[in-house]
């Protein structure tokens, strides 16, 4: 708790690297991208300079925007050039890495700090190091032989071709040099310099297609218009695609078509519902695959409809919901997710990732960071995210925001303006398709159970699979709630509670005294951070 500012990240170290920068006097986009800087350095699992990032903020005067910092596929991909392995794993799984030019781009713009203050705790991470956790010590030793494969990998992240022992010092000297000199010289060497070079040569050395031509012409990062769509008394706004946004709010408008009274929601049949519901949302995603640039705002309004919605909850009611042969394997997903608020009324929602578990599995020996496996999300058949030249991937991100109109202000003539909008929760998850099924989950625990943020993130969840398999965790797994997801699903599998698997959410409640609560998901090793007035002094508070 807090009433200064507040974050909530996926590591302790981008926790405090973000509040320093707020007790500094930075604002909530300065710590949003400090603590992504961090990430970059003490999750290497999850997102790092080789991936992508997308931020969602909500500005002090009430403006929203996007910026939107996905990347896409270098010139030469084809499916002649990339095997259906290579795009799993390997220098030829890559796009074109987005998250250098996307925290610039959004800090320079709209933060109030140097650029080299804002990176240099995940400078000075990278330089010190940090204690290997339990959990990292399991992520290595899952994709061991993967990075053990290659000698650059194995020689940045191994000791002695083995993991780090937990409590060990990680420290990342070649990671260290490569931010240094960003901070320095700024993130354009990225694309079109010494680093850009040095990342065009290893492609070249390893066989992959990522060349300076890629590099130059790289486009910066865009602003869009969030997605958004009344729920109830809120308005809630997400992240177009490629993004996952859309399939977090189409959820929401299905679930709108049910009395969510507590004959539903502090029962079994909720989880059921839920189930059905994040199955539904995937497959409706690929019933209607639409390219981000065909995407109209007129197929948006009618994607996210009272009357298509309402359809599809009566199918769901008399369980002729399809079923889908095609047998889809759903890893967990390592993307990151952090959120930040000042006490200005900034607050930002960031997501980041290199995709799978270590990404590609390969990393720059000279600059020291991991390369993304985003083109494995891309198509081999015809689909518009078809894998092919400057293709841009898929992603399940969904930096989210929660608001209230102030009703104090409803008489007023020409109604309620975005400034006279509240915060009420921002949140956003790592987890593949399970960022889906854990934010639906935590809005609702909020929203429709009234339960505090806490047990809302750490209550048990349950995922659809399009598969028709479903996930549910202890103890939320009751035979009768097992017998009733029989009937309707293939196979189901019960999780622990509280499973690393079933997503990590990252989230920040706004109260109605001003002060604020951060919550990082028990299932990974995130951590929130406040700070406190006193003395007109602000006072980190855990």
């Amino acid at each position: 708790m807090g009433s200064g500012g507040m974050v909530s990240t996926a590591f302790p170290s981008a926790s405090e690297a973000a509040i320093k920068i707020l007790q500094d006097g930075g604002n909530a986009i300065d710590a949003a991208v400090a603590a992504a800087w961090a990430l970059a350095v003490c999750e290497p699992s999850g997102s790092g300079l080789g991936g992508q990032t997308t931020l969602l903020i909500r500005f002090a005067n009430g403006q929203i925007l996007v910026v939107d910092g996905h990347s896409y596929a270098p010139e030469a991909v084809s499916r002649k050039q990339v095997t259906k392995n290579e795009q799993h794993k390997g220098y030829r799984a890559c796009t074109i890495p987005s998250t250098p030019a996307t925290l610039e781009y959004a800090q320079k713009r709209y933060g109030v700090m140097p650029q080299a203050t804002v990176m240099e705790p995940a400078i000075r991470l990278a330089e010190d190091g940090y204690a290997i956790t339990k959990l990292q010590r399991r992520q290595m030793n899952w994709c061991l032989k993967d990075i053990a494969a290659s000698p650059a990998t194995a020689n940045l992240f191994l000791k002695k071709a083995r993991p780090f022992e937990v409590g060990e010092i990680f420290r990342q000297e070649k990671l260290a040099d490569t931010l240094h000199h960003l901070s320095d010289i700024g993130v354009q060497d990225f694309y079109q310099g010494q680093v850009a070079r040095a990342i065009a040569e290893d492609m070249k050395n390893h066989g992959g297609l990522i060349t300076e031509k890629d590099l130059g012409d790289f486009t910066l990062p865009v602003e869009r218009e969030p997605l958004r769509i009344k729920y109830r008394d809120y308005e809630i706004l997400s992240v177009a695609p490629p993004a996952g946004g859309l399939q977090v709010l189409l959820g929401l408008k299905i679930l709108e078509q049910f009395a969510l009274d507590d004959s539903l929601v502090q029962t079994d049949n909720w989880y059921a519902l839920l189930a059905e519901v994040t199955h539904t949302v995937f497959r409706e995603r690929d019933r209607f695959v639409v390219h981000p640039r065909d995407m109209t705002p007129s197929l948006l309004k009618w994607l996210l409809s009272d009357e298509r919605t309402s359809e599809i909850a009566k199918l769901i009611q008399a369980n002729c919901s399809e079923n889908t042969s095609e047998v889809e394997v759903e890893e967990p997903g390592e993307t990151t997710h952090l959120c930040t608020a000042d006490d200005q009324g900034n607050v930002v929602a960031l997501t980041q990732s290199i995709q799978s578990l270590f990404g590609a599995k390969v990393a720059n020996g000279q600059l020291g960071f991991l390369y993304n496996n985003y083109l494995c999300t891309c198509k081999r058949r015809p689909n518009p995210y078809q894998l092919g030249s400057r293709c841009i991937p898929r992603s399940n991100a969904a930096p989210t925001l929660v608001l209230r109109n102030d009703n104090s202000n409803a008489a007023r003539p020409g109604g309620i303006c975005q400034h006279e909008q509240k915060p009420v929760l921002v949140l956003g998850a790592a987890g593949s398709r399970r960022i889906t099924s854990a934010i639906l989950q935590v809005i609702c625990n909020v929203i429709e159970r009234g339960i505090s943020l806490e047990e809302a993130i750490g209550s048990p969840r349950v995922h659809g699979l399009l598969s028709r398999k479903v996930y549910i965790e202890r103890p939320a797994a009751t035979k009768t709630l097992v017998q009733c997801l029989e009937k309707r699903f293939f196979k189901i599998r019960i999780k622990t509670s509280q499973s690393y698997s079933m997503g990590a959410v990252q989230a920040i409640q706004f109260r109605e005294d001003g002060t604020f609560i951060g919550m990082a998901d028990p299932r990974r090793e995130g951590s929130a951070a406040g700070l406190d007035y006193n003395r007109q002094d602000k006072v980190p508070v855990d």
